[in-house]
């Protein structure tokens, strides 16, 4: 299960997750994204990982695409901190910095 809770802050819409990017989930948090992306493509992005605690090889695709679209990944703790830092090497590697 995951919990998705979008906030909006000045320019920022910031996605919340808790729980696991599984499955549909996956599918879940992409339509939440670009339902907001579309009414307003000129905002900032976050998907703010601090409460989850897996991702899926579907979820990890869908980061590196948010990413490749400008989208902030946030994570502190270790596991997510590290999965973050992984994904956006592996986006910078394949369409450079």
């Amino acid at each position: 299960m995951l919990r998705i809770t979008t906030e909006e802050e000045g320019d920022v819409t910031r996605f919340r997750l808790e729980g696991k990017l599984i499955g549909d989930w996956v599918r879940e948090l992409e339509r939440c994204w670009i339902c907001v992306k579309h009414v307003d493509p000129s905002r900032r992005f976050v998907v703010d990982l601090n409460d989850v605690s897996f991702v899926d090889a579907k979820g990890k695709v869908l980061l590196e695409t948010m990413i490749e679209e400008h989208v902030e990944l946030e994570a502190d703790n270790p596991l997510m901190a590290s999965l973050a830092s992984s994904i956006a090497g592996a986006v910078r590697a394949t369409h450079g910095p």
